[in-house]
This record gives structure tokens, sequence and C-alpha cells, in this order.
């Protein structure tokens, strides 16, 4: 997938989108055309971000008697059916449950009024939201630009096409997040900003970045996030209060800075945890299979979230319009996005004017209480600091960390894992997922950490020497050193590989990171249900959660918090 994707959308638009789309029509025409229904047809319809279960569809250009809008309901994978004599209408979704996440839709999509075509199935989703705002001539040259050119966005169903639902996953999320920002600068400046009004400013403002782009959009960039939420605040410059309308200019480039890391933080996450989606036999399959890697936590995370609008309503008109304040609140909003609840309060510090309660309301959405705690990296017995960048002497052997419970993190379930380790390396990739890893605690600390006998685990190996296989653990390994230590077996690995008989020692010497190099590295960890496990470094107010990594096979994946880094190997002085 050429493209790094993912709430919300609005009513308020449906006043514009109905003076640039045709009326909806009563059927007639010529019979025998493949483009007119017959007196007879029903016209059925999917409303997907995952399905929408039990969502309000409205039928923007077909009115009853009073001149509403008519609605239908959508079951519980999506389907609607076009009421009798309404064949050609704009329609909205709003309501209803994501069969995805399990949790309420909120948001508004639309799709714009487009000919009907016998045999084809029109979509509601966040791609023909964001269709709707430019128009329905523009869908093939907007799917190019996300990568997906050749697909029909208005009639493709994103739970049939793996690249499709990614990006519509990530397009909703990245609407969403600017719509919840929008929200909050109108609470912090004194007023309010509904959401319907949010989310038009907001797919308005993404769609228009996409149009505008030269080729290839990566929406999960901060350049992309940054243009997008200046575009949506100006969007809604006529709803916002009055106190902020006269510097749109300062407001919107104050209001980007601050958001901008936290929004392409949320929706990048969103996207790695996707990975590359692999679709089941039907819906519920590829829906179950997500759950079970864990790629749905980041989006049910971010559906969730309101630390974007929290954030955004702890500023005030008077620094939202003080141009001098764009540095200080690009480093505050990093700091929410990557930092610990220190590193907030701190950069909070340097702006004037923010509401005290609400940044105490950020400080304490951003600090750790219940989560895997890793300390002393060794990294072939050397210690190292946790970094983008690690160096250490020698041939990668193994990385271990010290790990600690605090708090409850596995709930109350078993403190069992699953594991993914990957690293790329001269050319060539190794990614590995032991399918269970067994560990336990005593008083928080590690007691002991097992990949259990019998135990399945698959590998992938990409480059010069493809080859993918899944097998069984035949005797339990321990990934545990003493002292509390977690051991990530990169040298074990390759020993796996080579027992498995599908490489010889010459291709096993090309994986082999050896020094001098450099090599990536990676793991992520997910419950066995597919729960999150959070990982975190540090402790008290100085803690701060990993990244969220995804590690995949041919035949598994592993979705959650982990660790990457880039780790330069040097032969010794």
């Amino acid at each position: 997938m050429k493209v790094s994707l993912s709430k919300g959308f609005t009513l308020a638009a449906a006043a514009s989108a109905a003076m640039l789309l045709a009326a909806c029509g009563g059927g007639g025409g010529d019979s025998s055309s493949s483009s007119t229904p017959s007196a007879t047809t029903s016209i059925n319809g999917k409303a997907v971000d995952f399905y929408l279960s039990g969502a309000t569809v409205s039928f923007l250009d077909c009115k009853d008697s009073a001149g509403k809008a008519l609605t239908t309901t959508t079951n519980s994978t999506g389907d609607f059916t076009f009421p009798a004599n309404c064949t050609k209408s704009a329609l909205s979704v709003s309501g209803g449950t994501d069969i995805g996440t399990g949790l309420p839709f909120n948001g508004v999509m639309q799709a714009p009024a487009v000919e009907y075509r016998s045999g084809i199935t029109p979509m509601i989703s966040p791609l023909t939201t964001l269709v709707a705002q430019l128009g329905a001539d523009q869908a093939a040259a907007l799917a190019t630009k996300l990568g997906l050119g050749g697909k029909d966005l208005l009639n493709a169903d994103p739970l049939t096409d793996a690249d499709v639902l990614k990006a519509a996953v990530v397009v909703q999320q990245l609407v969403e997040q600017i719509s919840k920002t929008l929200q909050g600068v109108a609470t912090g400046a004194g007023g309010t900003l509904s959401a319907d009004a949010a989310a038009a400013a907001a797919a308005k403002a993404v769609a228009g970045v996409i149009n505008s782009a030269s080729g290839t959009v990566s929406l999960t960039s901060t350049a992309t996030v940054t243009d997008a939420i200046k575009a949506s605040v100006k969007n809604a410059q006529s709803s916002l209060p009055s106190t902020l309308q006269g510097s749109i200019d300062t407001v919107a480039a104050n209001v980007a800075a601050l958001a901008t890391p936290l929004v392409s933080k949320q929706v990048s996450d969103v996207s790695t945890a996707l990975g590359t989606i692999k679709l089941g036999g039907n819906a519920t399959a590829t829906v179950s299979a997500l759950k079970g890697s864990g790629a749905l936590n980041a989006l049910k995370d971010s559906s969730q979230s309101t630390l974007s609008s929290t954030l955004a309503s702890a500023t005030s008109a008077s620094v939202l319009t003080n141009a001098g304040n764009a540095g200080n609140l690009a480093t505050l909003g990093n700091a929410v996005a990557t930092g610990s609840a220190a590193d907030v309060q701190s950069a909070a510090g340097s702006v004037q004017g923010l509401d005290s309660g609400k940044l105490a309301a950020v400080v304490d959405k951003v600090t750790l209480n219940d989560y895997v705690q890793a300390s002393n990296i060794l990294i072939n017995n050397q210690s190292v600091t946790i970094a983008d960048q690690m160096s250490v002497v020698g041939d990668l052997s193994d990385i271990k960390a010290t790990l600690k419970e605090i708090g409850a993190p596995f709930g109350t379930g078993a403190t069992d894992i699953r594991l993914g380790l990957h690293y790329s390396y001269n050319g060539n990739t190794v990614d590995v997922v032991f399918e269970k890893v067994s560990l336990v605690f005593s008083g928080g600390n590690l007691v002991s950490a097992t990949f259990p006998a019998n135990t399945n685990y698959s590998f992938l190996v990409t480059g010069s020497v493809p080859v993918s296989a899944t097998l069984a653990n035949g005797a339990a390994d321990s990934l545990s050193s003493g002292n509390g230590q977690f051991t990530l077996p990169y040298a074990a690995i390759l020993n796996k590989v080579k027992n498995s008989g599908v490489l010889n020692s010459t291709q096993l010497a090309a994986l082999t990171p050896s020094a001098p190099g450099s090599v990536d590295v990676a793991f992520a960890v997910a419950g066995v249900d597919g729960s999150d496990v959070k990982l975190g470094i540090g402790t008290g107010t100085a803690a701060k959660y990993t990244s969220r990594v995804t590690v995949q096979t041919s035949g598994s994946q592993v979705s959650g918090y982990g660790l990457k880094s880039t780790i330069t190997l040097n032969q010794p002085s």
C-alpha cells in the first residue's frame, strides 16, 4: 500500500452538497436502460467505517410531505435500502455501532448523489465523505492520490478490499481527531462548536489537502496534518467565537502547532497497528483476525480518546491569537504526544494563559498507571539508553531488559503475551511471531519468561533468501536471564530458522547482523487474546509509553506496544 492513512462528518454540509449534487429522481426514464431502475427495483447500499449496525441513513434529496429528508436504519452488516421512488440522492449516515471496534459511531459520513447502476451497491464511507467534498467526478483522482489508483471509492466495499479498508479507517480517524481539536478550540475561547460543524470543516480540509497534492499523499505525515488542521480552522471561522475570528490565520497556525504532534501520532498509531490487512473469508473473519492480533486496540484508543479536545480547550483566545506562542505550543504538543506527565508540565510552564484545570486533565490522561515497565536495557550485555539510534560493540546476539509490573497491565487475565520480533539487515528482513510467551511476576518483579514447548511460532524472511514457515517449538525456551531480565533472543531466532532446515549455512550468514554494520530492530507485544499490554519506560511522572509496533509473518500478526531502533554494530577496537 502506498499511503499511510483513518471519524466524522456532518449534516451541516448537506446544504452546500445539495447545491452541487442532483436532486432525487423518481425512477423515470427508459426502463430498458441498465442505469435506470424499474418501478420494482430496490436499490441497496452499505454504511461502512467497519460496517455500521443500527445507524441512521438520511436521503438528503428525498423528502417526506413535511419536507424532511427520508431516513432508514442499517442492519447488522451495514445494509440499507433506498425508499420507494428515491433512486438518486446525496446520503449521510450517523449513529449506530461500528462492528470493528464495538463502539458507538459518533461521527457523520456522506456520499454524493450518483446515477444508479444495476448490480452496484453504493457505499457511504470515510472515502465517499471526501468525494462528497470534491464532487463525484473527482473520485478517480482522489483514489490515485490516496495510493488507491483504479479503485472505485464510491462503490468498493472496504470489507472486501484490504487497501480500501485501511485507507477508510485511517482517513476517518484523521477527520475525527481534527474535529475533536476544533471543538476544543471553541470551548477554550468561551464558545461552542457543534460536532457536525467541526466534522464538516475537518472533512472539507482533508479533502482539500489531498486534492491539492502533487502526488501520493501520506495522511500520517506532519506536513499533511499541519495543512489539514490549518485549513479546518479557517473552514470553521464563522462558527468559532468572535474573539478568534479576527486573527484566524494566527489562530490556525497556533492550533496546528499545538495539535499536529498529537493528531499525527494518533493517526500513525492506527495505521501502524493495522499493518498490512489480510482479509478473511468474510467480514466477521476479518474483524476477528484483526482483534486477535491486537490491531484494533489503537483504533479503539483513538476513537475513545478526548485528549486532543481537552488539550485544545486548555488554550484561551489570548493564547491562540498571540503569534509569539507558536514555538512553545509546538513544544507542548510534542510533550503531550510523546512525552511524560513531567514533560507536559514543564512545557506548559512556557505558555502563559493556559487553563490550569484543563491542563491538569491533560497531565492525568498522559500519566501511566497500569503498564509493564522496561528498564536497564542491555545489548550484547552492554548498557544502553533507549533511543531511536543506539550503538554497541560486536555482532547482535540479544537484547535484554528488566521488566516490572506497574499496577495491573494484564487486567485480571494471565500474564501471557504474544511476541513479535523483527530486524532488517543487509537488504533482508526477518520477522518472527511467538504465539505464546508465559511471564511470571512476583511482587511486581519478573521471575521467569518461557516460550513453552509445543507452542507455534512462525517466521518470514524477505530479501535475497525469501522463505516462510509455521512450526511448533520442540522444547521450552527460557527467555529470562535472572535479575528480572527478559531476553529478546535475536541469535536464537536464527537458530530456529537454521533448525527448520529451510536455509543453508551461507544463507544464514547473510542474515546474521555482524559488525561493522547497522541493523533495524523492533518488537511488539499483545495479550494472547489480542488485548493491549501497555509497555512503558521510566517511573512516576517521568514514565511514558513506548511506540506502537506491528510485526507480521505470512500467517500471523502481533500489533501492540513495543520498541524500535537502529543499532550500529561496531568492531572491537
